[in-house]
């Protein structure tokens, strides 16, 4: 999981610096030079897509997302893991909902290009489709070490 979460880490930064230097280029272009560019805001905007997609597969390995547990803090033993493993299951499955969804509307607009670039639009999507794969991959792996801890009842 270590490359794999270097992977992201190492992404959403460099998306985050490329994002910073269009945005750079486009301020000191359009209010110091009286240059506007085209293509330093379209280009801020798909980098600010991908630094938060890519960012959001790191924070969910990391478990930095924001939680609410009222209802885990209350509960104690099999309960709690009972508790725990079904909002991991059904966490699991829209994660999974969305992914097939970004594949979907990847596919739809794939014909559809930004007016400055001239790319298709699907490679907004592509971030969020990266990012998505990373969440699954890190929440599987999570959950599979909730099933490995819950104890075993014996018959």
């Amino acid at each position: 999981m270590k490359p794999l979460l270097r992977f992201f880490d190492v992404g959403a930064m460099l998306c985050f610096c490329v994002m910073m230097a269009c945005i750079l280029i486009e301020v000191v272009g359009r209010n110091l030079l009286h240059l506007p560019t085209t293509w330093a805001e379209e280009s801020s905007r798909l980098f600010c897509v991908w630094t938060v997609f890519l960012g959001a597969a790191s924070a969910w390995h990391r478990n930095s997302h924001i939680v609410i547990h009222v209802l885990s803090t209350r509960l104690k033993g099999r309960a709690k893991q009972g508790a725990q493993i079904m909002a991991s299951v059904l966490t699991g499955i829209f994660l999974v909902s969305i992914w097939f969804g970004t594949l979907l509307i990847m596919k739809i607009s794939y014909p559809s290009k930004t007016t400055a670039l001239e790319i298709s639009i699907s490679y907004f999507y592509l971030g969020l489709f990266l990012g998505l794969s990373g969440m699954v991959i890190f929440h599987f792996n999570t959950l599979v070490g909730l099933i490995r801890k819950a104890p075993r009842e014996r018959i």
